[in-house]
């Protein structure tokens, strides 16, 4: 087996991390192994350690940079926390399920592996009251109208069997 270059390492954790979508066509059993070996190993304060490093990076896209006010030194404290949890998971507590997924399905299975991580922490973040009230905003600005007379027709209806 070869080993990984720093190159391929970040490429596979950003991804893994700003998406959680990367994934196989077919999953196999060991990305399904390290997917619930990442789950599993995720605390809470990990999750808020991505949660911080996830908008800060998204905050240097220069259409969001506005937006953020992140300062290169804290930027330098969240990628080293946020490297010390992907380190700990992955060479410590998902090391064998993280070298099964690499030798059966390369370097794209470990992202494919943080998709069920990535979309949990996704629905914790949505399920908090300050996103669900900003959610709630922007349904202010939906005519529900518009929505309901142009998804809810006969055919709608018949495909429902009502």
């Amino acid at each position: 087996m070869s080993l990984l270059s720093f190159q391929s390492l970040r490429s596979i954790c950003i991804a893994a991390t700003l998406m959680g979508t990367a994934q196989l066509s077919l999953a196999s059993p060991t990305v399904d192994q390290l997917s619930d070996c990442l789950v599993k190993s995720t605390t809470a304060t990990d999750k808020t350690v991505v949660l911080k490093w996830t908008f800060a990076a998204l905050g240097s896209h220069p259409e969001l940079k506005a937006f953020s006010n992140v300062s290169d030194e804290q930027k330098v404290q969240l990628d080293q926390n946020f490297a010390a949890v992907l380190q700990r998971i992955l060479v410590e507590q998902c090391a064998t399920q993280a070298k099964a997924v690499i030798q059966a399905d390369g370097v794209e299975g470990v992202g494919a592996s943080f998709q069920e991580l990535g979309s949990i922490t996704g629905e914790e973040i949505l399920k908090t009251p300050e996103i669900k009230s900003q959610l709630n905003g922007v349904l202010r600005y939906v005519d529900l109208n518009k929505l309901v007379m142009t998804f809810l027709t006969p055919e709608f209806f018949n495909k429902l069997g009502v």
